[in-house]
């Protein structure tokens, strides 16, 4: 418990919300309306995994990965790449295509929703990692002195 709380923030984000959205899956992400000709209709519910749900397990599944290994084992990454960059890519790629999901689908239930959120979960997760190395390898300008009238209050 002591090492998940020594990570970022965003590293924490995507840790927790990458495995939930994999499970996801596994749940009811559209509800079709089935007629039947003559005999009625009915509902069918169907869980997320089609051709879109499968990029979606793949992305999810490389960038959980990516940033596991970077936050917590002491494998030496390549210097020449950055590698917030590439996971802010693939973070930014799981909300899109959970997104492209979402729309496609007919008949997208209210759960489904909530599972973009968690892939929104993960793009500010990795853009939180992002933003704070970026941060980290420019340093702001040091505050300039104010010259001028001083304020009376």
């Amino acid at each position: 418990m002591a090492t998940f709380k020594a990570l970022t923030r965003g590293t924490q984000l995507v840790l927790v919300a990458g495995p939930l959205l994999l499970l996801s899956l596994f749940f009811t992400w559209q509800n079709v309306e089935v007629n039947y000709a003559g005999a009625g209709s009915a509902s069918m519910a169907l869980d997320g995994w089609d051709a879109w749900g499968l990029l979606l397990a793949l992305l999810v599944l490389s960038v959980v990965a990516l940033v596991a290994l970077r936050g917590l084992s002491d494998v030496e990454f390549s210097e020449n790449i950055a590698w917030a960059k590439v996971c802010l890519g693939l973070g930014l790629a799981v909300l899109a295509v959970a997104v492209v999901k979402n729309l496609t689908d007919s008949g997208s239930s209210w759960a489904s929703y909530g599972f973009v959120a968690l892939a929104g979960v993960v793009a500010l997760g990795t853009f939180l990692d992002w933003s704070a190395e970026r941060r980290g390898a420019r340093p702001t300008l040091a505050p300039r002195k104010r010259r001028g009238l001083r304020s009376a209050a």
